[in-house]
């Protein structure tokens, strides 16, 4: 169930009722209940798997605690997750936020193998932590060592349930008056054709694509944030405004955060890292790209898109990192060119379509112009207001606005008045799903 429909609205604005009116001893014991039916209304099926694979990972969790062979115990726990997320993948038929509590199954079992982490003998607690509805459908992935111990202890206040409210409005907002006008701005380029765009079109279509995949994903953590936060809980960051970057290493130390973080820590390090010479140190990081890739999909485009960044991030490493740090619009530009090309890969997985996307975007290696410009024209003063809302929130302006004079009446009554007409127009229009929730 998509944060953007009227059913999740009536769900979470029955369930904040409840919650405020419910004493604080039997909270969790609500939440785990609401947690339950969000996923039973998003999909029946898989509230059956959270449910087997939550209960798998509390008893392996104890078990590796309590072994005299923790690293094999360890071991196969992790590869039984990897198993099963490899075959709903190869399925094709995910359960809905599996790709991400998978992750925050493995970093949990990972933490009390090495020490890190106690493990959790409240079935009620550690399947509060597993069902979470705030962060289930796309993150941020928590480690247990962040969330299980709020999960008895939030601390609701009047101010934090004030902005986590800022903070779910202005995400709807951006979700519904830009993501999704966006997201029809892409559909109307597949519609004239992409062998038939001009090279500015197809430009434009690649930045376009780039911005709303930031809008989906930073209107979303908003959401989910500030859910989270009128709860009295906080999750981790994982977002910082990627296209401020100065270089694709950056960029993704900007990007998903949490899932750069859990590869860094359960991937890269454990297998040296950057501690073992220039050969293994690309050697690591390509390692970690390759899986990057195949945990958003197991098509030859996300290997395109992943391998790339790995590749770009490598001679960053090994030549390009100084020129980028020395000169600050250079590393913008580097950025603002590379980054929407491999999102062009991450988008059309079909590798034909692919390969002349990338036709038009070089019209010089072959292709003709079969439209003409006037479409170019035409559509970018289709979409220029939506363009331009777009970049404007790719910085972090509009946020730091809305939470400095949100307890104003006018920036409240204006926000207020934002968060109904999406409302109204999600009522009269529908909205696309969020993005990441295929993966």
């Amino acid at each position: 169930m998509s944060f953007s429909s009227i059913p999740f609205l009536s769900f979470l604005a029955s369930f904040l009722t409840l919650y405020g009116f419910c004493p604080i001893r039997y909270r969790r014991y609500l939440l785990l209940f609401s947690s339950a039916v969000f996923v039973c209304l998003g999909s029946g099926r898989s509230f059956w798997w959270i449910l087997c694979l939550t209960g798998a990972n509390y008893f392996m969790g104890i078990c590796i605690s309590k072994t005299a062979y923790r690293k094999e115990a360890t071991a196969v726990a992790v590869a039984c997750n990897i198993i099963m997320l490899t075959a709903f993948k190869l399925s094709g038929n995910l359960p809905i936020g599996i790709s991400y509590y998978s992750f925050a199954f493995m970093s949990y079992l990972v933490d009390i193998s090495r020490g890190q982490c106690k493990p959790e003998y409240s079935v009620v607690r550690f399947a509060n932590f597993s069902l979470f509805f705030p962060k289930l459908l796309m993150g941020p992935i928590t480690r247990y060592s962040e969330l299980g111990h709020q999960i008895d202890r939030p601390k609701p206040r009047v101010s934090g349930l004030q902005e986590g409210l800022e903070s779910f409005m202005l995400g709807f907002v951006m979700k519904i008056f830009i993501a999704d006008r966006l997201a029809i701005f892409w559909n109307e380029l597949i519609t004239i054709g992409i062998s038939c765009l001009p090279a500015a079109l197809a430009w434009l279509g690649a930045f376009g694509f780039s911005i709303q995949l930031f809008i989906e994903w930073q209107s979303y953590t908003l959401m989910a944030v500030g859910i989270a936060g009128c709860l009295g809980y906080q999750l981790p960051q994982n977002f910082n405004y990627p296209y401020l970057a100065r270089s694709i290493g950056d960029f993704y130390r900007r990007w998903h955060i949490t899932l750069g973080r859990w590869f860094k820590d359960y991937v890269y390090i454990p297998l040296g890292g950057s501690r073992q010479g220039t050969q293994r140190t690309v050697l690591n990081l390509l390692i970690v790209w390759l899986l990057t890739s195949l945990w958003h999909g197991l098509g030859w485009n996300y290997l395109f898109w992943g391998m790339s960044l790995g590749l770009f991030i490598v001679v960053e490493k090994l030549w390009l990192g100084p020129v980028l740090a020395e000169h600050k619009t250079l590393s913008h530009l580097w950025v603002l060119f590379l980054i929407p090309l491999t999102w062009v890969c991450f988008k059309i997985e079909n590798i034909a379509d692919l390969g002349v996307y990338f036709s038009r975007l070089f019209p010089f290696f072959g292709g003709e112009d079969v439209v003409g410009m006037n479409i170019f024209w035409r559509v970018l003063k289709k979409y220029a207001i939506y363009l331009t809302l777009g970049v404007l929130f790719c910085f972090p302006l509009p946020e730091k606005l809305v939470h400095r004079y949100g307890k104003t009446w006018i920036i409240s009554i204006l926000l207020a008045v934002l968060f109904w007409w999406a409302v109204y127009t999600l009522y009269r229009f529908g909205s696309n799903p969020m993005m990441y929730l295929n993966y």
